[in-house]
């Protein structure tokens, strides 16, 4: 595939290609990936599963993010197909990323932070506190249930993303003390926060925060529920770190409260542009919210954060497929792109990931976006902020972050650079 891209897309770096051979093919499995997690990567929270000799299944921890030569970071996805391969001479010796029998790249893996030993006062880890490492960002997620997935219509059918398995009430919503339905958090699970947070930010391995979780059903709820987060959030890290909150859309004067709180920017992901598209897709953001009110809260965003303060995510590929009404390619890249001009000429940044289908949502695994178009989907885009000088902001994604993206790998190529650094 490496050939079919370079073929298709001869203007690109070499970096740019690898990265997303990565992201869509993964890397076979070797012993090669246990030995990174022994010397210290950051595990992957998903690992890799394989029979032993008895027919029995094993569970073995593998890295979670590569970073390539030249400074991308990838996330690790092991898959016994490819024909990627990780390599090494021998323990201690440098990593390279292989395709079959032609080397690609020199690589290594993310480092697992210090904090990532720390225990709260009451004995939790900084996973059941809400907080993991994804590169050098500390995102917070202490109510990963959505409460989208609780509600039905009249059909019995629930009102979550089409393309989400995430946000079920499961064992890491009962880890934090969920409750369905209950828009507060428990006072010990934010103190547990806060404590964690202090100690990842005074360790100076991290350099900004992102707050997540699972949605509610309307602005309103996503305030009470966001509010005390951000101060806890804006408490333990001081003036260190960078806080974003990454709610649903909430009203302008809500966006006003969240910055008064400790929040510095904001990421609401409207998820697709095309409005018949987002009705089907996201019918619980369309019911308790909808898209005019989403966009008004976006508008409102910008004049409480400020033009390049505020980001929102899209899931590219959602527009091809059922339960959307469906569109051909060119549409779906007319849509992305109109939207992108008009989000931008708002300052506002959107990103966009493919769509990844896993198990339990609409889509057949095979049903993803392809590579090929998602990497000419990505270059229209970044030939939209270059004509603008607007370049993805590092407290959205950053090269050390950006594990699942092009934004920032496009813009590192082509010399566009973010006004934040």
């Amino acid at each position: 595939m490496i050939s079919s891209l370079r073929e298709r897309f001869p203007d690109l770096p070499d970096l740019v290609l690898w990265k997303t051979e990565l992201l869509f093919r993964g890397v076979r499995f070797t012993d090669v990936l246990a030995e990174a997690v022994a010397e210290g990567a950051a595990p992957n929270f998903w690992p890799y599963r394989k029979r032993d000799e008895a027919g029995k299944w094993q569970v073995v921890q593998v890295p979670y993010l590569f970073r390539m030569e030249g400074g991308a970071v990838a996330r690790v996805r092991v898959d016994d197909r490819s024909d990627l391969e990780i390599r090494r001479d021998g323990p201690g010796k440098p990593f390279t990323l292989w395709n079959g029998k032609e080397l690609l790249c020199s690589l290594d893996f993310v480092r697992a932070h210090s904090w990532q030993n720390y225990r709260t006062k009451d004995g939790a880890t900084p996973s059941a506190a809400g907080v993991e490492q994804l590169g050098d960002m500390l995102v917070v997620n202490v109510a990963p249930g959505c409460e989208y997935f609780t509600v039905r219509d009249d059909s019995g059918h629930s009102f979550r993303c089409s393309f989400c398995g995430y946000g079920r009430f499961d064992k890491r919503s009962q880890t934090m003390g969920q409750v369905r339905g209950q828009v507060e958090l428990d006072a010990a699970l934010l103190s547990r926060l806060e404590e964690v947070l202090r100690v990842a930010a005074e360790s100076g391995e991290a350099r900004h925060v992102y707050l997540t979780g699972g949605s509610l059903l309307g602005p309103e709820e996503e305030t009470r529920r966001y509010l005390p987060v951000v101060e806890a959030a804006r408490r333990a890290v001081g003036d260190r770190l960078r806080v974003t909150c990454g709610s649903g859309a909430v009203d302008p004067a809500d966006s006003r409260r969240f910055r008064d709180a400790g929040a510095d920017s904001c990421c609401y992901n409207l998820e697709t542009w095309d409005a018949e598209t987002f009705r089907f897709v996201c019918p619980g953001k369309e019911k308790y919210t909808g898209r005019q009110r989403w966009l008004e809260g976006l508008h409102g965003a910008v004049e409480a954060f400020g033009r390049g303060n505020v980001g929102s995510a899209f899931v590219a590929g959602v527009e091809l497929l059922p339960p959307a009404p469906g569109m051909p390619r060119e549409r779906m890249l007319e849509s992305i792109a109109e939207g992108a001009e008009y989000l931008l000429d708002h300052g506002i940044m959107p990103v966009y990931s493919p769509l990844w289908p896993v198990e339990g949502t609409s889509y057949g695994v095979d049903e993803g976006l392809s590579p090929e178009l998602y990497v000419g989907l990505e270059r229209d885009v970044y030939r939209l902020r270059a004509e603008r000088n607007f370049a993805v902001p590092r407290w959205l994604i950053c090269p050390d972050c950006s594990y699942m993206l092009l934004e920032v790998d496009f813009d590192r190529a082509f010399g566009l650079i973010p006004h934040d650094g």
